[in-house]
């Protein structure tokens, strides 16, 4: 049975005329007409009223229109067996029986999406200070993205706001650190004397130095009598889709 044919079916079991059926869509008599007899097809937003308006869902319309090998190819895989049996007992199920696998099917749907993705606290880099210097801004946010994109032992992210540490990173990369002192040749942001830095530490012949990213920017060696501690130690950047809560 095609769509149009199950549309005048379904019309008729619910004792309405194509002029009723039609001032409830808001089309023309002849409209309907012309979608049950096949000779054209309602847009979108038609089909979502005829829809509501037959009380029907779209599994009535459409679960005879495709094939199962057709309907695997669009899923961009054959269907299983034991899929094509689930298939087939669940064009026997009453329309209280289908609502029901639906509805289970869209929580266990969402619940397992929703397990893909993590929020993390945010820092975002501040107002400049010094010569490539910020503060970091007071506000913490949180940023989400997918779970196969988090770096082991992440703990926190940062969002960098300049343009400084090109190509390295670029603005408005995002960060992920965990709160541990960066080691020998590692990156971090490090506060000295209250002023923070994106760098990396190293140590060489008893000398510590914040080395720059950038050829832009100068090193920094650190003095005995400068303050200087690690915010968290950078473990990689956040790649694919991601947003600022």
């Amino acid at each position: 049975m095609g769509i149009g044919q199950k549309l005048r079916y379904r019309r008729k079991a619910l004792g309405l005329s194509r002029s009723e059926l039609a001032k409830m869509i808001h089309v023309t008599p002849s409209s309907i007409a012309n979608y049950e007899n096949g000779f054209s097809y309602p847009k979108p937003d038609i089909l979502i009223s005829l829809i509501r308006a037959l009380e029907v869902d779209a599994n009535y319309l459409y679960q005879d229109y495709l094939p199962d090998n057709r309907a695997g190819a669009l899923c961009g895989r054959g269907l299983t067996e034991e899929e094509a049996e689930d298939v087939l007992r669940y064009k026997d199920l009453t329309e209280r029986g289908k609502r029901l696998v639906r509805f289970i099917i869209q929580e266990e749907y969402e619940r397992q999406q929703a397990e893909k993705w993590v929020e993390y606290p945010c820092i975002l880099q501040g107002e400049p200070e010094a010569e490539y210097g910020f503060l970091l801004q007071p506000e913490r946010r949180r940023v989400r993205f997918r779970k196969e994109n988090l770096p082991e032992d992440a703990e926190f992210c940062f969002q960098i706001r300049e343009t400084w540490y090109e190509p390295v990173y670029k603005k408005n990369t995002i960060l992920v650190l965990k709160n541990a002192c960066a080691a020998h040749n590692e990156i971090g942001i490090f506060k000295l004397d209250g002023i923070c830095y994106l760098r990396m530490i190293c140590q060489l012949e008893g000398e510590c130095i914040l080395r720059a990213l950038s050829v832009n920017e100068p090193d920094i060696k650190v003095k005995d009598y400068n303050k200087l501690e690690c915010v968290g130690t950078v473990l990689g950047q956040i790649g694919g889709t991601c947003e600022i809560l």
